[in-house]
């Protein structure tokens, strides 16, 4: 099979995050995707939600979307999710199967402060979700590396069709609806009793659990 890998704080699960996974895996022709919530995120803070309250919030979220299903394998782990131990351990328990790493060009620029991020290349395709404002720079560590892999959604479909594709490697560059959100408005939207933006950004069964749950009231 071939499976997109979304993963991310999810605190909370919103539009911004479901929709783009929703496109890529339309445009990339996909079986699969997984979202994945991070346990301790090394990029990140440590997540306002509980655990057990991102994965409810995203049970909820991913009903309208009959090919999304949660790989909570770095719940399941009490060390820093570190992205290419996750894809060493997928690729170990699905060995048959073709791994599509979502990212924003945001991650993508700065890839290069990622533990170990040159082995990504051999354990799956980064696919990138452009983001108004950010671009790779030419003096960026990355930029070689972009230059030999980056190619296009149509292009990387026809290379499979041939049988030239390969397993890993590539860098697919997609272009997405614009999302205006993301957890951190959203959390402060709650707090300040913004409930227009909430109903905007979140599907209503997780808006209802966050409210019932009293999450980001303080």
């Amino acid at each position: 099979m071939r499976i997109g890998i979304l993963g991310g704080t999810f605190d909370p699960v919103h539009y911004g995050h479901l929709r783009p996974a929703a496109e890529v895996l339309q445009q990339l022709q996909l079986d699969q995707l997984w979202l994945m919530p991070n346990n301790i995120p090394p990029h990140k803070q440590q997540a306002s939600a509980s655990a057990a309250q991102r994965l409810k919030m995203l049970q909820l979220a991913m009903r309208p979307f009959p090919q999304f299903s949660i790989n909570a394998v770095e719940l399941e782990r009490a060390t820093l999710s570190y992205s290419v131990t996750t894809l060493q351990h997928l690729r170990q328990q699905h060995p048959n199967d073709m791994f599509y790493f979502i990212m924003g060009t945001d991650s993508l620029v700065s890839l290069t402060s990622w533990q170990r991020w040159q082995e990504l290349f051999n354990l799956c395709h980064l696919v990138v979700c452009y983001r108004d404002g950010w671009q790779l720079q030419t003096d960026n560590p990355l930029y070689s590396e972009w230059q030999q892999r980056h190619i296009s959604p149509a292009q990387h479909l026809a290379q499979l069709h041939l049988g030239l594709g390969h397993n890993s490697g590539d860098i697919i560059m997609v272009d997405v609806a614009p999302q205006p959100y993301s957890s951190t408005a959203l959390r402060k939207a709650v707090a300040t009793e913004n409930w227009q933006l909430c109903r905007e950004a979140v599907p209503t069964e997780v808006l209802d659990y966050i409210l019932a749950q009293q999450l980001y009231r303080n």
